[in-house]
């Protein structure tokens, strides 16, 4: 499977590999928003450290955008740490930052999860 959701105590991982598309993309944040758990979390960990590639398009960054924003009604208080060190996937990564809208959530770039775990904690 190209992605793995990885709960934890205060918030959830998703873990990217491979050749990353659009149904992964897409999926993973269905089963996020479809668990339970969800409504708690207080970050999310997009990591793509793992990814070899992607096929996923702009438009499918600014829909999962648009879906974020539109969750963040069920749950404000999340922060989002998206782990990429590719050049196509950091420039995806801060389209999904600017495309987000109003939302309460914030959003942040890192290329180290070091630099991601020691934000979330701040």
């Amino acid at each position: 499977m190209p992605y793995e959701i990885r709960w934890e105590t205060k918030g959830v991982r998703s873990v990217f590999s491979g050749i990353v598309t659009d149904d992964d993309l897409l999926r993973s944040n269905f089963e996020l928003y479809d668990d339970p758990r969800f409504t708690s979390i207080r970050y999310e960990i997009a990591d793509f450290g793992l990814a070899e590639g992607s096929s996923f398009s702009a438009e499918t960054v600014r829909c999962v955008a648009r879906m974020d924003h539109d969750q963040s009604v069920r749950n404000p208080d999340v922060k989002v740490a998206i782990l990429a060190t590719g050049t196509l996937a950091r420039g995806l990564a801060r389209m999904y930052a600017l495309s987000g809208g109003d939302t309460p959530w914030v959003t942040q770039l890192f290329r180290t999860e070091e630099d991601a775990l020691s934000w979330l904690a701040g």
